[in-house]
């Protein structure tokens, strides 16, 4: 994946020679197709270029405007960019060449900060603005593309890489001991912090305008908040989704390589894989020829989906490479979190490095997955919360029948009362439910017993000033739960920690079920069309039908990947329990983290502490994240 950096100095002074090389450099493996440089008295840019699409068609970056006066650097890729020159040639404006980077400057040039919300795909980008001596930027709808900044009112860096900005002059290496709570914690509550003090991450859907004033960013894109689509038959929704996928599969496949598809044999990468067969037959894929990757786990595991994976491969009739999976042991990790300058990864991240390195191998610079398929197919029970709103009593009876027939009466009435009836019932009826279920007490981990008081504090702070005033916005319960899916921190924060381990590999992700027209196809339907009674993605399953074996199409479980966890938390009990006292006091407590050991090998089954403690080990392990230990390998 390629990269991007940025120097602007607002107090006049040039940036120092060899700035932005030092940013660029910090971050090289993004440009292993080379590594480019613009300067401009106070402005640097830099761009680090990994081509997952056809050099020759497009100018090189940093790309300068006919005119001089700005200058632009991109990454990514953009969907319906046939769109955007049919709106650009509409406004006197029509692009010299199809390459996404001039779209995204001409896009600015015609509507200047509006630009963003024209722009569709997985993308980030700078641009400085000579004409106005300012700096816009933006980032793609769903953190699919990171964008970092540090902004002291003087200087701004900006970097694809939150690392690399510490190599800029001027950027102090602080630990950040709010975002190290957090992870510590497993509880993402603040997702623009990262682990240094003032190295910020743009969020998803936002663009920032940056000058000598200050720095203003605002969301530029949300999903519709009520139900616009509606069809009389579900044969309907059906067709209308297989369009949407083909779309979508066909934009997320534009490469002048061969792209490399996962397969787990789950529902969902196993549709995508199943729609570029098709697009390919009929000659619609953008990309000369396709490939298929799956893990090889122990027949009969947990995570073991190989025969899945081979049903869909002779279903299709295509290979499926078989890959065993990337399981390192705890040095590993240890050095990948002091070479990234950051947490140690999740060992279930670092599994799919495995499939990374078999399609770099096999000449693909594009790994296209399913994220997003259970983000917007699976369905809550809301349905009837907007059946009731709508006043369908008719359509409410059907989908009580249908969960009755499903699970039995007592689970019936309990939805139907949980997501129908308690949404709409009184407010003191509401807050009666609320006391009645709080005898209960606090959830286990409502206090981080295994921090040490200062941080446990921190953590309480920080939740009483989480701001949920965008999720409110959307009055349709259903509506809202999905947007507090999309707004999700700990899911944005890991989807930057994938394309990273990508970008290192040689490759980018691409995620079709993530497109903004997918998304909104999916907030734009009503509840029924994705849940229905035991069937989760009704739409989804409805319209593979013929697509996908029947043994897939139908299935009802999922893969269990926590192994890649489990096998090493015995193994961390010497660091994290018996060595701790003499480790790191003032950030832990010895006491809460036997506890916390206690908790899980009690009950292994229960997810919980695994996270924890791998979180408490991934903060600890690589000691410059405190300022007062040095690393320290673990045996």
């Amino acid at each position: 994946m390629s990269g991007l950096a940025a120097i602007v100095r607002f107090d006049g002074s040039d940036v120092p020679e060899g700035a932005i090389e030092r940013v660029t450099a910090a971050q090289a493996y993004r440009g292993i197709d080379g590594i480019a440089h613009w300067r401009s008295g106070p402005v640097a840019l830099g761009f680090c270029a990994l081509h997952a699409l056809d050099p020759a068609t497009a100018p090189p970056l940093p790309l300068v405007s006919d005119d001089g006066q700005r200058a632009l650097v991109f990454t990514g890729y953009l969907h319906h960019r046939d769109d955007l020159v049919a709106a650009l040639t509409a406004k006197g404006s029509a692009p010299r060449t199809d390459a996404d980077a001039e779209l995204v400057l001409r896009a600015y040039e015609c509507w200047g900060e509006d630009c963003a919300v024209r722009i569709e795909g997985e993308f980030a980008f700078v641009v400085w603005d000579g004409r106005t001596r300012r700096v816009f930027c933006a980032r793609d709808h769903g953190s699919l593309r990171p964008l970092y900044y540090h902004f002291d009112g003087r200087q701004l860096v900006v970097a694809s890489d939150f690392a690399a900005i510490l190599d800029a002059p001027g950027v102090k290496q602080e630990p950040n001991l709010r975002m190290i709570a957090q992870i510590m914690a497993n509880e993402t509550i603040t997702p623009a912090e990262t682990v240094w003090k003032g190295i910020v991450r743009l969020l998803p859907a936002t663009c920032a305008s940056i000058d000598r004033s200050g720095m203003r960013s605002r969301t530029y894109w949300a999903p519709p908040a009520e139900v616009t689509l509606r069809y009389p038959r579900d044969e309907d929704y059906f067709e209308h989704y297989r369009a949407l996928l083909g779309d979508c599969v066909r934009e997320a496949s534009r490469s002048h390589r061969p792209v490399g598809i996962d397969v787990s044999g789950g529902l969902d990468s196993s549709a995508i894989f199943a729609m570029a067969n098709r697009l390919a037959e009929s000659g619609q894929l953008l990309a000369p020829e396709f490939k298929g990757y799956t893990f090889r786990f122990e027949a009969g595991s947990a995570p073991d989906e190989l025969d899945y994976a081979r049903a869909v491969a002779a279903h299709v009739g295509r290979p499926v490479a078989e890959i065993a999976p990337f399981l390192p042991e705890m040095n590993w990790f240890v050095a990948q979190g002091l070479v990234n300058r950051d947490a140690c990864p999740f060992p279930n991240v670092a599994m799919t490095s495995a499939i990374g390195r078999a399609l770099v191998a096999d000449g693909c610079r594009v790994w296209i997955n399913g994220e997003g398929g259970d983000e917007w197919l699976g369905g809550r029970p809301f349905y009837y919360s907007e059946q009731l709103a709508a006043g369908d009593l008719t359509g409410a009876a059907r989908s009580f029948q249908d969960d009755r027939a499903a699970f039995g009466w007592r689970t019936a009435l309990w939805r139907l009362y949980r997501y129908g009836l308690g949404p709409h019932a009184p407010a003191a009826l509401r807050a009666l439910r609320r006391k009645v279920m709080a005898r209960g007490g606090p959830n286990q981990f409502e206090s981080a017993f295994w921090l040490d008081s200062s941080l446990d504090r921190l953590l309480a702070e920080l939740r009483s000033e989480r701001d949920n005033s965008q999720e409110l916005a959307y009055t349709n319960i259903a509506r809202r739960a999905m947007y507090m899916e999309l707004k999700d921190p700990f899911d944005n924060i890991a989807r930057d920690l994938v394309e990273r381990q990508c970008a290192q590999l040689g490759y980018e992700p691409r995620s079709p079920m993530f497109a903004r027209r997918f998304i909104e196809f999916a907030f734009s339907t009503p509840e029924r069309t994705r849940l229905r009674g035991g069937q989760r993605k009704f739409t989804h399953v409805g319209a593979l039908q013929g697509l996908l074996p029947e043994s897939v199409r139908t299935r009802k479980t999922k893969a269990d990947f926590s192994l890649a966890f489990e096998r090493h938390l015995d193994k961390m009990r010497s660091m994290l329990v018996d060595d701790l006292p003499a480790r790191n006091p003032e950030r832990l407590s010895a006491p809460g983290m036997a506890r916390l050991f206690a908790e899980y090998q009690f009950d292994p089954d229960n997810d919980g502490p695994v996270w924890e403690l791998w979180g408490v080990f991934a903060c600890l392990a690589p000691g410059h994240l405190d300022a007062n230990e040095n690393a320290e390998i673990v045996e």
